[in-house]
């Protein structure tokens, strides 16, 4: 007589459901959500920035804080800045986490990363920090761009190791509505935006022209409190900044009112659930 393999019974038709199907499904499932909120911001303009006290130079300023990326961008103006404009440089202070030494943050003079005139930071390899200016006409590499801006770094303000970067500096004629910076003429505060990566930049990290790969780590839009970040400290903080840093022979000229002309994608409606950096 001949026999068969013993089968398990399907009760009612239905066939039993492998551990293993869970798991592609889970897995599948997972990735689909990471792929769809890949280009979602992480803030929004209803963060304001609040005050702060740097503890190296003790300078009294404002700071956006990401709560769950830890990334910090501090700054101060000039007493006498008012809404309209009247100063054209800002003291800037950019802090956040590296992986293995590695990584890169920066900030925007708007909050739409399309076309947005940033300022980049990240370890040379050698103890301490580079930094460019760049304009986001191509968010997958944005540009080095240079003009009459320049960046000076403060070096009782800077340092850089293994998990963590403090970048204090200078940012000479960077207040200018041309770059994309648009001052509220009632309140004083202007919308500026943020970006992080824990990748390095391609290339050698001494080249202020390296290549910046996609912020994966967060990115957004915070509002700035500039009038409230008034300080009477700054010109004596700004007169220990150092020459400015040059930039690469690769830099081309910064294209005038280039911010704001994209899609405006990372408005403050894309910021929910609680993958944001905003303080609750």
């Amino acid at each position: 007589m001949a026999t068969t393999g013993w089968h398990r019974p399907s009760y009612l038709g239905v066939k039993p459901v492998r551990a293993f199907d869970v798991l592609l499904a889970t897995v599948l499932a997972f990735l689909l959500c990471s792929s769809s909120h890949a280009d979602d911001a992480t803030s929004s303009t209803a963060q304001l920035s609040e005050p702060f006290v740097d503890q190296t130079t003790g300078l009294k300023m404002e700071r956006f804080f990401g709560a769950r990326t830890t990334f910090g961008f501090a700054f101060a103006v000039p007493a006498t800045f008012d809404a309209s404009a009247n100063v054209s440089s800002f003291l800037g202070q950019l802090t956040f986490p590296l992986k293995n030494g590695q990584g890169w943050g920066a900030m925007g003079l708007t909050g739409d990363m399309e076309g947005n005139f940033i300022l980049a930071a990240w370890p040379d390899g050698k103890g301490g920090v580079m930094s460019s200016f760049r304009q986001a006409t191509n968010e997958d590499n944005p540009p080095e761009v240079t003009g009459s801006f320049k960046v000076r770094p403060i070096s009782n303000g800077t340092s850089v190791n293994s998990t963590f970067l403090t970048y204090t500096f200078l940012c000479e004629s960077c207040i200018d509505p041309t770059l994309g910076l648009k001052i509220d003429q009632t309140t004083g505060n202007a919308v500026m935006g943020w970006a992080l990566s824990e990748r390095p930049p391609l290339g050698s990290a001494t080249d202020p022209g390296a290549r910046l790969d996609f912020h994966e780590r967060g990115f957004g839009p915070f509002t700035a409190r500039l009038k409230t970040a008034a300080t009477d400290q700054f010109d004596t903080i700004a007169a220990t900044a150092l020459d400015p840093v040059p930039a690469s022979s690769k830099a081309v000229a910064a294209v005038p009112g280039a911010a704001g002309a994209g899609s405006g994608d990372e408005s403050e409606d894309d910021d929910s659930g609680n993958d944001s950096d905003d303080d609750d």
